[in-house]
C-alpha cells in the first residue's frame, strides 16, 4: 500500500497563505488553484514540472473559496468570501472576468456548474443556494433561491449528466434539487451524518453519491427508482427498514473493508426517486474529511483529511452493488504538513491525483491499484 500513491512533485502554489481548492479544466491540461491570498492561478504542464500560466488576482477582496470550470472548458467560475461568484472567460493563455455575480448575504462557498453549460449554481454561509441561467450573451440570471437548509452550505455539486443538483451543510444533511414547472425545488433530503456535511461527489454514472463529513465517516448514497427491486416487500407505511452491519479494522489497514450497510426494501410515497444511505466508511479517518472525489475513469474514490492525509478506496469487486464494501487501497499519513484541503482526480488521466493544503502547496501523485493479495 505504502507505494501505491507516489509522491510526483509539491509546488508552492499559494505562498504564505492556504490553498483551498483544485480544480481541473474538461481536457485534463489546466489546473485551477484558489486561496486565501484572494487569488486564483491556473497551472499547465511544462516537461515534467507544473508550471503557472496565470494570476487572476484581480477579481476578489477576500479568501477565494472554490473554482469550477464550465464543461466547455472557455470559463472559470470563482466563489469568494467577498460575498460574488466572478465569471472568468478563457481567451488563449489570458482570463478576462466577464461578470461578477452578487446577491449573496455573505461569505459564498461554493460554485458548480450544471453539465449543460447553461446553469451555475452557487451556495453560501447565508444558508441559501442559487441557481442562475446562463445565456449565449454571458449574461447571468438567478433564476431560484433555494432556502432548504438551516445552516452554512458547504458546497454544490451536479449531478454528471443531468440537471439535478445537491449541496452539504452544516447541518448536518444533504439537499437534492430539481427543476419543477419552471421553479427549482429540494426534493429529498438525506439525513445520516452525525456532523458538518463538507463535500459531495457523484460517481461516473451519477446513480451514487459519496459524502463526507467532520463525523469522520464517508456515505455513499444509492438512487432507487420506483419498481426497483429492493422496492418489493417494503413496510406499507413507509417507514425505512433498516438492516445494519458492521466490520471493524484497525484505522488505516488496508486491504480490508469497513463498512456500515443500511439496506432494505425501499419504499416510495409517488413516483420520485428515493436516495438511501447503502455504505459507511467509519474507522479510517481520524479528524474530519473535507473533500472526497470519484474518479470517472477507475471508479476510485480518494479522501481529503484533517489529519494530514489521503486516503483511496476502491470497491470490492465481488461485493453486492446493494451493499458494496470498499478496501483502503492508498494512505499517506503526511501527504501535507497540514489540513488537506481538497482532492481532484485528472480527468483525462486516469491515475493522476492532485491535493491541495492549509500549508499552501499543490501535490501531485501517481495512484497504482496495489497487487492483489
Amino acid at each position: 500500500m505504502k507505494d501505491s500513491l507516489t509522491l510526483l512533485s509539491r509546488v508552492p502554489a499559494h505562498p504564505d497563505s492556504r490553498c483551498w481548492f483544485l480544480a481541473w479544466n474538461p481536457a485534463g491540461t489546466l489546473l485551477a488553484s484558489c486561496g486565501g491570498d484572494r487569488t486564483i492561478r491556473v497551472w499547465g504542464k511544462e516537461g515534467d514540472a507544473w508550471v503557472c500560466k496565470s494570476v487572476l488576482g484581480e477579481g476578489h477582496q477576500r479568501t477565494v473559496r472554490k473554482v469550477a470550470w464550465s464543461p466547455c472548458g472557455n470559463y472559470l467560475a470563482s466563489a469568494s468570501f467577498d460575498a460574488t461568484t466572478c465569471i472568468w472567460k478563457k481567451n488563449q493563455e489570458d482570463f478576462e472576468c466577464v461578470a461578477t455575480l452578487e446577491g449573496h448575504e455573505n461569505e459564498v462557498k461554493s460554485v458548480a456548474w450544471a453539465p449543460s453549460g447553461t446553469l451555475l449554481a452557487t451556495c453560501s454561509r447565508d444558508k441559501s443556494v442559487w441557481v442562475w441561467e446562463v445565456d449565449e450573451e454571458d449574461e447571468y440570471e438567478c433564476m431560484s433561491v433555494l432556502n432548504s437548509h438551516t445552516q452554512d452550505v458547504k458546497h454544490v455539486v451536479w449531478h454528471p449528466s443531468q440537471e439535478l443538483l445537491a449541496s452539504a451543510s452544516y447541518d448536518d444533511t444533504v439537499k437534492l434539487y430539481r427543476e419543477e414547472e419552471d421553479d427549482w425545488v429540494c426534493f429529498t433530503t438525506l439525513e445520516g451524518h452525525e456532523s458538518t456535511v463538507w463535500s459531495l461527489a457523484f460517481d461516473p454514472s451519477g446513480e451514487r453519491l459519496a459524502s463526507c463529513s467532520d463525523d469522520k465517516t464517508v456515505r455513499i448514497w444509492r438512487q432507487y427508482k420506483p419498481g426497483n427491486e429492493q422496492g418489493q416487500g417494503a413496510p406499507p407505511t413507509g417507514t425505512e427498514r433498516l438492516l445494519l452491519f458492521q466490520e471493524v479494522n484497525p484505522p488505516g489497514e488496508a486491504g480490508k473493508s469497513s463498512s456500515s450497510l443500511s439496506i432494505a426494501g425501499v419504499a416510495f410515497s409517488s413516483t420520485d426517486p428515493t436516495w438511501k444511505c447503502i455504505c459507511t466508511l467509519s474507522g479510517f479517518h481520524t479528524r474530519t474529511i473535507y473533500d472526497v472525489a470519484w474518479c470517472h475513469l477507475t471508479g476510485a474514490l480518494a479522501t481529503a483529511c484533517g489529519d494530514d492525509a489521503i486516503r483511496v478506496f476502491e470497491e470490492d469487486p465481488l461485493s453486492d452493488s446493494q451493499q458494496p464494501t470498499f478496501s483502503l487501497t492508498a494512505h499517506v499519513a503526511r501527504a501535507h504538513s497540514q489540513d488537506v484541503n481538497c482532492v481532484a482526480w485528472n480527468p483525462k488521466e486516469a491515475r493522476l491525483l492532485a491535493s491541495c493544503s492549509d500549508d499552501g502547496e499543490m501535490a501531485f501523485w501517481k495512484y497504482q491499484h496495489p497487487e492483489a493479495c
